[in-house]
């Protein structure tokens, strides 16, 4: 059995192509939901062999092959089998770099948002801890200024005090 990439050398195939029929092994769960190319697709030759039912329209994501049409397994993870029929051609090879490429800066996108947002989830954690201090120390504080008024008040009443009896 002669297997042939239709990725580029530098990623991992999104697809391989088995015995030169079009008959694929999608090694890829990412496909997008597309309203102009969905559903079942009853009136094709192909099943699933895995599970014998009527292929799903799917459109690739990822890789090489993006926007690419197939028909695959029509069941959801993890239940679905890696099995597909390409429908469209494979893309020209610029085309298909250029994807590859597009991919690689969207997923180094995602990574940095997920790391964004976990420093920032972080951040704020921190922020309400401090937050949490800050209203603690204001209390002393306001605690520690009554406390030094009263004490001030009662040492100028004594002062006032023993000024007056001192007086007469």
């Amino acid at each position: 059995m002669s297997t042939s990439a239709i990725s580029s050398e530098n990623s991992p195939p999104a697809a391989e192509q088995v015995d030169g029929v079009g008959i694929v092994q999608h090694s890829s769960e990412f496909y997008l939901a597309d309203s102009t190319y969905c559903g079942l697709e009853p009136r094709s030759k192909h099943r699933c062999p895995r599970h014998q039912l009527i292929p799903a329209c799917r459109v690739a994501w990822g890789g090489a092959s993006t926007e690419r049409r197939f028909l695959g397994c029509p069941l959801d993870l993890p239940d679905e089998c890696e099995w597909a029929v390409w429908v469209d051609p494979p893309p020209p090879e610029r085309v298909g770099l250029a994807f590859e490429e597009l991919h690689e800066v969207i997923e180094h996108s995602w990574i940095r948002s997920h790391h964004l947002e976990k420093r920032s989830i972080d951040l704020a954690k921190k922020n309400r801890a401090l937050n949490k201090e800050l209203k603690k120390m204001k209390e002393i504080m306001c605690i520690g200024t009554m406390l030094f008024a009263s004490i001030f008040i009662c040492f100028l009443a004594i002062s006032m005090a023993v000024c007056a009896q001192n007086a007469h």
